[in-house]
């Protein structure tokens, strides 16, 4: 099912279209090279067999399905029709490609279509559907499960002695994400880190962090803080940091966040840090073994 064809960087896709978008005559997909796609595929942390469910007895995914068959979700989709944003009035052309994020239990696809924004769209006026079921035959690869294909490159080691990248594959070993939004120079932050770490010793789980308000020139002082907090996490770099938030979340957030999803993008939980029971229902959409509804 992953697989790849060329050697561009694995996640160029989701970022060629973050910048620039994709119109139906821009490039299909980006792909890393066939040694790369083999070496994620062997990382991988299998999938439990409740966390994508088998494909319905007739052998196709449906809008139905689909939400449970995340594993066979294409990495890029694409307008079959026209869309209008009802509250800015911007519309998203036929034929126009964009990263698909995840698609939720309301029937929605949140696609990121570069200058055109990151938009919340009917699964209708999309092709998901047949990009799935090509995927689930075999006719459409993916390099990675989709979280990772789009992100799995965007972030800083958190105890190397120099500032490089955290390796993709360790990511890849990994088969949910905590992802914490948060700046890191907010006085309740080591609070806040020692509440979530605990959670770092469950099995398959890997936190990431997401440094707000900081800038480009302060990786190392990301670096420093989380070292201070004992959170020892992949970290976005600064000035990306952002951009992910309004990509994963909407916006970026006024308060800490904890967004917890599997390698697909699909949504397990969603709440503010500063929450009452929080980590308790990120312990419990953890411990569950069918998927929650996302909070």
């Amino acid at each position: 099912m992953y697989s790849s064809r060329s050697r561009r960087p694995l996640a160029l896709v989701f970022f060629t279209l973050l910048l620039g978008g994709c119109p139906e005559s821009a490039n299909e997909s980006a792909r890393t090279n066939g040694s790369d796609a083999t070496q994620i595929k062997a990382a991988a942390t299998p999938e439990p067999a409740t966390t994508s469910a088998p494909v319905a007895a007739s052998g196709t995914i449906t809008r139905e399905n689909v939400l449970e068959n995340e594993r066979y979700w294409p990495d890029i989709v694409a307008m079959v029709e026209a869309w209008t944003d009802p509250e800015s009035g911007r519309q998203i052309k036929k034929g126009y490609r964009g990263a698909l994020i995840r698609v939720d239990e309301r029937g929605r696809t949140r696609i990121a279509f570069g200058r055109h924004g990151t938009r919340d769209i009917p699964i209708e006026q999309t092709d998901l559907i047949s990009r799935a079921n090509e995927v689930a035959s075999g006719t459409r690869h993916k390099v990675a499960p989709n979280f990772l294909a789009h992100f799995g490159t965007q972030f800083v080691h958190p105890s190397s002695d120099e500032l490089i990248p955290y390796p993709m594959l360790e990511l890849a070993r990994s088969d949910r994400f905590l992802c914490v939004f948060a700046d890191p120079r907010r006085k309740d932050f080591a609070e806040l880190a020692r509440g979530i770490s605990p959670l770092a010793s469950t099995p398959g789980l890997q936190i990431l962090f997401f440094p707000l308000a900081m800038k480009r020139d302060e990786t190392q002082l990301v670096k420093d803080l989380l070292k201070k907090a004992s959170l020892q996490a992949p970290f976005a770099y600064p000035e990306a940091a952002e951009v992910h938030a309004r990509t994963l979340l909407g916006e970026v957030p006024s308060g800490a966040v904890a967004l917890l999803v599997t390698s697909e993008g699909r949504v397990l939980h969603n709440a503010g840090m500063t929450d009452t029971g929080t980590v308790e229902a990120l312990r419990a959409a953890l411990d569950s073994p069918v998927p929650l509804p996302a909070q």
